[in-house]
């Protein structure tokens, strides 16, 4: 029988009773965090919101940390399984995002500005998951500094210590021979393992373009093009749309674009010819 230990600060329950939901899941914790700063009906929405997407950024680190370890072992066939899950993760949040397209511009300004400096740019764990999945080129960094007065945030110096996502999967491709991306999409290799994990991960890639670019409209639609709380402009917001985890699957498009255009070229000339 499962039991635990309530009363205590570890939320544990007596031994002498079950295990309950309750316990388990600290729901008296839990659901006595949110706290509105204004009396406004659609506060609470917003604060849940947030808190929530934390919880499932919290998830991510967790799953993608999981997902280093398992392409530096070569372990391909669970890194799919993991990236899939990653990936519906990645659709609750736009969901949860989009909930909040139906708060009113007034009743946002009603409590807006109690949260003073407080924005979104001081998510740790926000940052975390770019630095963890692969983003760690100078213009982002550089635009990040600038945002954050000068001085990239701790989570981000941290998460430059260790290996991405984006490493681990180019390593890994390496480890299996692949010495040019295009065999991945033209040859037998299109049917293996790699090319299954690489487009899951073009998919992560996408899915975080989407966030962004509505995270940007859903901002333009509350303030327009009024600064955030924590001073970021949306000018900022629309630079981070550039953004790419992955950016050598991106070009690597143009690659085999380009080589289908010159093949295509090359085969209207060969079959061009005059009547006499």
């Amino acid at each position: 029988m499962v039991t635990a230990t309530t009363g205590r600060h570890d939320g544990t329950a007596a031994p002498d009773r079950r295990l309950t939901y309750d316990d388990y899941l600290r729901l008296p914790e839990l659901l006595d965090i949110q706290r509105p700063l204004s009396p406004h009906a659609d506060e609470l929405h917003f604060i849940v919101v947030h808190q929530a997407m934390e919880l499932w950024f919290k998830l991510l680190v967790h799953d993608l940390r999981r997902l280093v370890r398992l392409m530096d072992a070569d372990r391909l066939a669970e890194s799919c399984a993991a990236m899939r899950r990653v990936n519906g993760v990645m659709y609750a949040l736009l969901g949860q995002l989009r909930t909040l397209r139906d708060l009113p511009p007034g009743g946002f300004h009603s409590f807006r500005g109690r949260l003073d400096g407080a924005s979104g740019l001081q998510s740790a764990q926000f940052r975390e998951l770019e630095v963890g999945s692969g983003l760690r080129d100078d213009g982002y960094l550089d635009d990040l500094r600038a945002a954050c007065g000068g001085t990239l945030p701790e989570a981000v110096t941290r998460g430059l210590r260790h290996r991405s996502v984006a490493q681990a999967h180019q390593d890994a491709a390496r480890r299996d021979g692949l010495t040019d991306w295009a065999e991945l999409y033209t040859g037998p290799r299109s049917a293996s393992v790699l090319y299954v994990l690489s487009e899951l991960l073009m998919d992560y890639d996408e899915l975080w373009l989407r966030w962004r670019t509505e995270h940007v409209a859903l901002v333009r639609r509350m303030i327009g093009g009024a600064r955030g709380t924590g001073g970021a402009s949306t000018g900022y917001l629309e630079r981070t749309l550039r953004h790419r985890f992955f950016p050598y699957l991106w070009e690597l498009r143009n690659t085999l674009a380009a080589g289908a255009d010159a093949g295509a070229d090359a085969g209207a000339t060969g079959s061009g010819g005059t009547a006499g």
